[in-house]
């Protein structure tokens, strides 16, 4: 074989392997994001409830290409748990452009009694640069662009969930930029091919599930940091049932309580 037709064979094998990843990775983008999912969580701190979470996907829409996410999460803890008070929500706009995932705005609102915490991020990618907006009790901490380097497409601390989730289709170790407490930082995780199987609370059977591993170079909700653990559904869905995660108490489950999904049932 001569160079120039091992050369015309090698270019072809690089196009079909890149056909082959933008294909499974469109399949796995429209088999998860299924609009209206409703995905309701219970805290366990040992077997104690310490509240629930609850995350929905509110809407989908494709504009040039691109397919435009909206989300919502509400996490909030039970009356009456000692040293242990949250009610918040999250909501996240996520735009998937035919090869990356990403985040383009974020929401959060804490609610206080004494003044509701409200941090909002606009990334501006052409630019390179986030608009970061915090009020807190009414005033405003923050308002200003931070500049990032040119090429970072980053996560929030909601749209991790679904980028892990698409992501569940590879063994590859990942490395993710977040954008969190108005800085750059990072979750490292990979998944096993070994399957495993999870019992819920909720739920008579065992389930077959894909693990996740990894660590949050962050500090999120309620002190979450460090390493921590995940099982997703082994099908097309990739349903985070159950995860593990340490917070400034210790260890918490997360375990999945009720869902509403089309065309989806926990077997």
């Amino acid at each position: 074989m001569n160079l120039n037709k091992f050369k015309i064979k090698y270019i072809l094998l690089l196009i079909i392997i890149q056909i082959i990843f933008n294909y499974n990775f469109s399949y796995s983008q429209n088999d998860i994001f299924s609009e209206g999912e409703k995905l309701n969580y219970v805290v366990y701190y040992g077997f104690i409830k310490l509240g629930e979470v609850k995350m929905t996907l509110e809407s989908k829409k494709t504009e040039n290409g691109k397919t435009f996410y909206n989300a919502k999460s509400e996490m909030k803890s039970y009356e009456g748990i000692p040293f242990v008070s949250l009610n918040s929500i999250f909501e996240s706009d996520m735009v998937y452009d035919g090869t990356e995932f990403y985040s383009v705005r974020f929401k959060t609102v804490e609610y206080k009694d004494e003044g509701n915490v409200v941090i909002e991020y606009k990334f501006n990618y052409d630019s390179n640069f986030v608009y970061v907006k915090k009020e807190n009790k009414g005033k405003i901490e923050k308002d200003e662009k931070i500049k990032f380097n040119q090429n970072v497409k980053f996560q929030d601390g909601l749209s991790l969930f679904y980028k892990a989730r698409l992501n569940s289709f590879s063994e590859e170790n990942f490395l993710i930029p977040v954008f969190m407490n108005e800085t750059e930082t990072s979750v490292n995780y990979f998944f096993s091919s070994k399957k495993e199987e999870v019992t819920l609370s909720n739920f008579e059977n065992d389930n077959k599930c894909v693990r996740c591993n990894g660590t949050a170079n962050f500090e999120g909700v309620f002190g979450l940091t460090g390493e921590f653990a995940g099982w997703f559904s082994d099908d097309k869905a990739r349903i985070p049932l159950k995860s593990q995660l340490n917070v400034l108490i210790g260890n918490i489950t997360l375990e999945l309580d009720s869902y509403k999904r089309n065309g989806w049932n926990l077997k």
